[in-house]
């Protein structure tokens, strides 16, 4: 065997034992991070507010495409970007959906993304081969209720229910001293249903309801506000951190 012959098979033994046995797996973190940065990049001024895409797709090699298209990767990719739209101070319109699909172009150990700002994702991309897609309007699939996903939470700082929390995600949330609410309080300044928070465009959202001694947030008396990680609500004696989680 000639000398060229020799180091080109060589090479391609040696590289293909390196690729066998040495690569490393494409991890789900590596998804997540994937995620964010794919949305920081796309990230959009309108106005005065910053946009993010609502539609990504992670294109997988057929191998990795196996090993983690599962619903808790795809739960968590979703998770990720709505942490990071709420800690970015961003917004989104439209439905968050996030597709995993496999790729003969990418390599192993690789993950593509692209993401897009859609109104209303094509309901036939569903029903294409080698795709798993999550759409958080469905509500048939066979996992936890959409109320178990917990983005944020609410820890009582300062009042009589010190150290409680209570976290929480897309779901509407009721405060104050009437037992049916998701955060009860035993303060006595507070209103049976002093305030709620909504999740509006995949942002949390505080509301006054009617209450005798008014919402505050950071020290200034609200009617509504858009919340961010940090923030210090005021209902009665009792003050509220809301921070990511």
């Amino acid at each position: 065997m000639g000398f060229a012959k020799l180091e080109s098979f060589l090479g391609d033994h040696i590289e293909g034992f390196f690729n066998k046995h040495l690569s490393s797996k494409l991890e789900p973190v590596e998804l997540l991070k994937q995620a964010e940065r794919e949305a920081l990049k796309r990230k959009t001024q309108v106005g005065e507010e910053s946009m993010v895409p609502n539609d990504y797709t992670f294109f997988l090699n057929e191998e990795d495409y196996q090993r983690l298209c599962a619903q808790r990767v795809s739960d968590a990719l979703h998770e990720a970007v709505e942490k990071l739209v709420i800690r970015e101070e961003c917004f989104m319109d439209g439905i968050l959906r996030i597709r995993l699909q496999k790729s003969q172009t990418v390599g192993k150990g690789i993950c593509e993304v692209q993401s897009c700002f859609t109104e209303h994702p094509a309901e036939q991309d569903m029903e294409e081969p080698h795709t798993m897609v999550l759409e958080r309007k469905k509500f048939d699939l066979p996992v936890e209720p959409l109320t178990a996903r917990k983005l944020v939470s609410l820890t009582v700082v300062k009042g009589p229910d010190a150290d409680a929390v209570l976290e929480f995600g897309e779901n509407q949330v009721y405060i104050g001293r009437r037992d049916t609410n998701d955060l009860i309080l035993t303060d006595a300044n507070a209103s049976r249903l002093h305030a709620y928070i909504a999740y509006e465009r995949h942002r949390h959202v505080l509301h006054d309801a009617g209450s005798l001694n008014g919402t505050f947030l950071n020290g200034e008396k609200v009617e509504m506000a858009c919340l961010r990680s940090g923030d210090e609500i005021q209902t009665g004696n009792t003050v509220l951190l809301y921070e990511v989680i």
